[in-house]
């Protein structure tokens, strides 16, 4: 120590490196699908753990990739993304659900199904705006499965 120099701890604090937020596309449209990996590939804490082109393929890779987030198209084939989104939350009630469509609206459907979606954005929202809604929902869902791991 020099003298006159008062005497300084240095703490060294670990923190436990941010969990990759787990994404899945699901979209019937090649193009969005690549433009979307390409994107969340781009963040460093996002990964993409898979790519669906109907609903029922949805629902197959969430429960094998058990994703954070998923990007799920709202009108697919073999099965549309309202009845893919009830059928995921039924078997994961922590992944968060972005509907994303080129409707500008979301329909209401028979009995009230778009409540499985936590966010719905339009194909044309800006890559800034889904990333942070990726981000967000990203971590909402694995605090929730935390918890969850934590109680029971």
């Amino acid at each position: 120590m020099i003298k006159g120099e008062t005497s300084r701890e240095c703490k060294i604090i670990i923190m436990k490196p941010r969990d990759l937020i787990k994404v899945l596309i699901a979209d019937d449209q090649e193009l969005t699908c690549l433009g979307l990996k390409i994107l969340i590939s781009q963040q460093l804490h996002c990964q993409v753990v898979g790519i669906a082109v109907n609903g029922q393929q949805a629902i197959d890779l969430a429960k094998s990739c058990q994703p954070d987030v998923i990007i799920l198209d709202v009108r697919m084939p073999v099965l549309d993304g309202h009845s893919a989104a009830i059928q995921i939350k039924q078997f994961d009630p922590y992944v968060r659900i972005i509907a994303y469509s080129s409707l500008p609206k979301l329909p209401m459907e028979k009995n009230n199904q778009s409540t499985a979606f936590d966010l719905y954005y339009p194909k044309d929202i800006s890559s800034q705006a889904l990333i942070k809604a990726i981000d967000d929902l990203g971590k909402l869902a694995q605090s929730d499965k935390d918890q969850f791991r934590r109680v029971g």
